[in-house]
């Protein structure tokens, strides 16, 4: 989500009121940016330290990471962490994505009847993990079925998710229950069963396109924006491609913004949860997103150009993110005003694990920056563009941002080949385009000292299911 449209940062809607609360115990740090705007190399760089230009992970297709260069693999090796995901996002639990960094997954999947048996609750329930039965994992959960209330609608949930896996599409994924629950229940049977610490990601899918927020959420849009978003199966590359208009497209914002009403409401319950069981004093909690949406915004280096989604640009509606951060032990609100980078999720942790922690790890001490992933290195983007595009030129290039804080003032120096721009920013309602110093050589002298880290790998081929969940999400 981006920060622009949460309550906690100015916005004229109550979006994230729980993020307010949980402000009044927490650090809330105002300025942070994300490494990259798509998820593959955020998560990246927020798992390895690494920048974007460093790992150089921007397409699920073509490369994988090297897992023992992540945070997660320090946490299982040398301080005998169990590790665990729980996304429906391809990039962390797809075949070959960020998923083997860790000890436990629990990915994309689909329940077509809420108030029958959830797959993934099941197969990460004491339950199952602690069966000591030779029998597959299939008969496994077909025998739990027989014994359900509702055996029927449980099978069907089942049959689901092995659909969802393989056959995904627009209509199917309009019919599954995307609520967070899916994975915060899975999460919560997990810790319940962990026999020593523990360290997870929960990236939670609710503000990502399609969007399609719950009655009880759904405060700014209703039923008719989402028939319309059913009809249109909107991506990013449609609105390029002029098949979808920009009214279409902006209208959405309604349903995005009742996303992260939801997913507000969802961290509220996690955090609870955490606090009854009484583990949450002993836990960092880290609390953001990997990128922004945009909705119309017109590029301030390319000013005839509009920001639809998070493919193409480094505006600050997909960089300038929420972080909100709970230190074991923290007893004091606190406001951290410098730029910080999510990147810097490495450092926090050792730093917790040393028992020395300030409040402000997320802070570098060098300046803060921000690649794009074009379709110039995310290969299948190319082809994604080009189905909807005459001309897909305009949407590659070398895009890099540098954040500084100056004399109290954060300055952006925006670059796009040969285009560059400089911009104050206020907060996250209020920037301005200014001219000051040149930002091709902040950006320059930013990234000259970046080389490849070697923690990239060649990738294989991924299944078909993987393939056309990443093509109906807009990645390919």
């Amino acid at each position: 989500m981006k920060a622009k449209n949460t309550s906690i940062h100015g916005y004229n809607r109550k979006t994230t009121p729980f993020f307010e609360q949980f402000a009044r115990e927490a650090t809330v740090y105002t300025q942070a940016r994300a490494p990259g705007m798509t998820s593959l190399p955020s998560h990246t760089s927020m798992f390895t330290g690494l920048e974007v230009e460093e790992h150089r992970i921007h397409d699920l297709v073509s490369h994988s990471l090297d897992p023992e260069s992540t945070i997660w693999h320090t946490l299982a090796e040398d301080y005998d962490y169990e590790t665990g995901v729980f996304s429906d996002n391809v990039n962390l639990t797809g075949d070959g994505s960020l998923k083997t960094a860790f000890n436990q997954v629990v990915g994309r999947r689909g329940r077509l009847f809420p108030d029958a048996t959830d797959p993934d609750i099941f197969f990460n329930s004491p339950e199952y993990l602690q069966s000591d039965s030779d029998r597959s994992k299939h008969i496994e959960y077909l025998l739990h079925c027989i014994d359900d209330s509702t055996p029927i609608k449980s099978l069907a949930n089942g049959a689901a998710k092995q659909l969802s896996r393989t056959f995904a599409s627009a209509t199917l994924e309009q019919k599954l229950d995307h609520s967070a629950d899916r994975f915060l229940k899975p999460f919560y049977s997990w810790i319940d069963a962990a026999e020593g610490s523990w360290a997870a990601c929960i990236n939670l899918m609710d503000t990502h396109l399609p969007f399609y927020p719950s009655n009880e959420y759904d405060i700014w849009g209703g039923k008719k924006k989402q028939r319309t978003q059913a009809a249109i199966d909107p991506t990013s590359w449609k609105v390029y491609g002029g098949e979808i208009s920009w009214n279409e497209w902006i209208g959405l914002e309604d349903l995005y913004d009742g996303t992260i009403r939801q997913a507000d409401a969802y961290l509220q319950s996690l955090i609870q949860e955490l606090k009854e069981r009484n583990i949450f004093e002993d836990t960092l909690v880290v609390i953001t997103s990997d990128h922004g949406e945009g909705f119309g915004e017109y590029s301030r280096v390319k000013p005839d150009f509009r920001i639809a989604g998070h493919i193409v640009g480094l505006h600050e509606s997909l960089l300038h993110v929420p972080l909100l951060v709970s230190y074991p032990g923290q007893s004091n609100s606190q406001r951290v005003t410098e730029l910080a980078t999510l990147r810097r999720f490495p450092d926090t942790v050792k730093a917790v694990l040393k028992d020395n922690w300030s409040g402000d790890e997320f802070v570098p001490e060098s300046s803060v920056v921000a690649s794009a992933s074009t379709v110039d290195n995310k290969l299948k983007s190319q082809q994604r563009a080009g189905r909807y595009c005459d001309d897909i030129s305009k949407y590659g290039g070398t895009i890099r941002a540098v954040y500084r804080r100056k004399d109290g003032i954060i300055r952006k120096y925006l670059v796009w080949d040969d285009d560059g721009v400089t911009i104050e920013i206020e907060d996250a309602q209020t920037a301005a385009t200014v001219k000051q110093e040149d930002p091709h050589e902040n950006v320059r002298k930013a990234f000259s000292g970046y080389t490849d880290a070697g923690v990239a790998k060649r990738q294989g081929d991924i299944d078909e299911g993987t393939l056309t969940h990443l093509e109906s999400l807009g990645y390919v």
